[in-house]
């Protein structure tokens, strides 16, 4: 399946924490403690307790960057824009070059279409030559075009993410703003490559359905949603797909009939 949010975010606070600990005072130590426990909590969507061990960290140690960063992801996920933007704030007064707070409040001011400041948030998070995960801001900068029909700069923030990571997120996005653009023959071919990365994964059968779909290829986009179905039963997506093999058949059928 195309990686959802969660697990993307807890990736990065994992990596984030994962620095140095032989070097931290015995404050900074109990703060991370604090915020690895909130990471668990994170990790099992207990919002209220996850908060509550993340605050306990910046208590211990009130310049400790990751626990203000976590508590404007939960914030973030529990719907509250206006307390995740105030903490991610407050992770970049500490240090301003904190590439994972730029591209996280890129992502709030995303969700309230405030597009200026998004793209300012995310080309702020890409300044630093060091940071470790550039491809997620330009999968976030593709959103942000996407989200604004502006299929050409979305293909060129997915082409730069893909090209960085080749993961089947990026491949998936990538094809999907190419159908968008009318770019269907190019979408095919990413798409193709991504279902062959990721034979799998159902979102990415279903995108390659689409673009067989529109390029007049019926019997592939057929063969694509049959398999959509074998992989994700009991969806709506399988639901959908198998709509999308009924009416199929049902053109096929009349079309042999009227020769």
């Amino acid at each position: 399946m195309i990686r959802t949010l969660l697990p993307i975010l807890l990736l990065l606070l994992s990596a984030c924490a994962s620095t140095g600990t032989n070097e931290l005072s015995a404050k900074t130590k109990m703060a991370q403690g604090y915020y690895d426990r909130g990471i668990n909590y994170l990790q099992m969507r207990d919002f209220e307790h996850a908060l509550v061990e993340f605050q306990r960290s910046i208590k211990t140690d009130s310049k400790y960057k990751l626990s203000y960063y976590a508590l404007g992801v939960v914030n973030d996920m529990m719907g509250k824009y206006a307390d995740a933007e105030k903490f991610y704030e407050e992770a970049l007064d500490i240090d301003s070059e904190f590439s994972e707070a730029h591209n996280a409040l890129g992502v709030i001011y995303t969700k309230q279409q405030k597009w200026k400041n998004a793209q300012k948030s995310f080309q702020k998070a890409l300044e630093n030559k060091i940071y470790s995960t550039p491809h997620v801001p330009y999968l976030n900068l593709g959103d942000m075009f996407m989200a604004q029909r502006e299929y050409g700069k979305a293909t060129e923030a997915y082409l730069e993410s893909k090209r960085l990571v080749n993961q089947d997120i990026a491949v998936y996005k990538l094809g999907m703003a190419m159908i968008a653009a009318g770019n269907v023959r190019e979408a095919l071919a990413e798409l193709q490559e991504g279902a062959a990365l990721s034979p799998k994964n159902p979102d990415m059968r279903f995108a390659l359905a689409m673009a067989h779909l529109k390029s007049g290829n019926k019997r592939a986009a057929i063969s694509e949603f049959r398999k959509v179905t074998e992989l994700a039963p009991k969806t709506e997506m399988a639901r959908t797909a198998q709509d999308y093999v009924t009416t199929l058949e049902k053109d096929e059928s009349k079309t042999k009939k009227n020769r």
